[in-house]
């Protein structure tokens, strides 16, 4: 802590220098093993301390948050992405196509099969927002020939 007060009173004309060595400061807080109580109660002495202008803290924040994304992100292989995709591409044709059942009560097995045909999950979760506000099936259908 004491090196945050020295940084701080040598970094007071120099902020984009402060913003740097904050970040030192709390990325060795994260580093050193402190329960996550310590750390932020540590990181909001340092915050007060080791204050930013408005855009600098924006861009501190981003940081930290990505930071914080990448320790958590575990590593996966090509082969478990895709197996997590194909189950996200499942779920989405399975709900797609439940509230089509639920707003028409039944769904044409063309539908069905040109659904599953699909394999973007992008596209899918296009289609899945768009059979809870489409008119009719047969617009559905339409709109399924499209994107194939």
């Amino acid at each position: 802590m004491v090196m945050a007060h020295l940084k701080t009173k040598a970094t007071t004309q120099n902020l984009p220098e402060r913003k740097q060595w904050k970040w030192i400061v709390v990325r060795e807080l994260v580093s050193k093993g402190y329960s996550r109580d310590e750390v932020v109660n540590l990181f909001r002495f340092i915050d007060r301390m080791m204050t930013l202008p408005q855009e600098l803290q924006r861009e501190f924040k981003t940081e930290l948050r990505r930071s914080r994304e990448d320790r958590n992100m575990p590593f996966i292989s090509r082969v478990e992405e895709m197996a997590q995709e194909e189950v996200t591409n499942r779920t989405l044709r399975e709900s797609t196509i439940v509230i089509l059942e639920t707003r028409f009560n039944s769904v044409p097995p063309e539908v069905v099969d040109a659904l599953n045909t699909i394999e973007e999950p992008d596209t899918l979760r296009d289609l899945h927002r768009q059979a809870i506000a489409i008119p009719s099936v047969a617009e559905f259908q339409q709109l399924i020939n499209g994107v194939l």
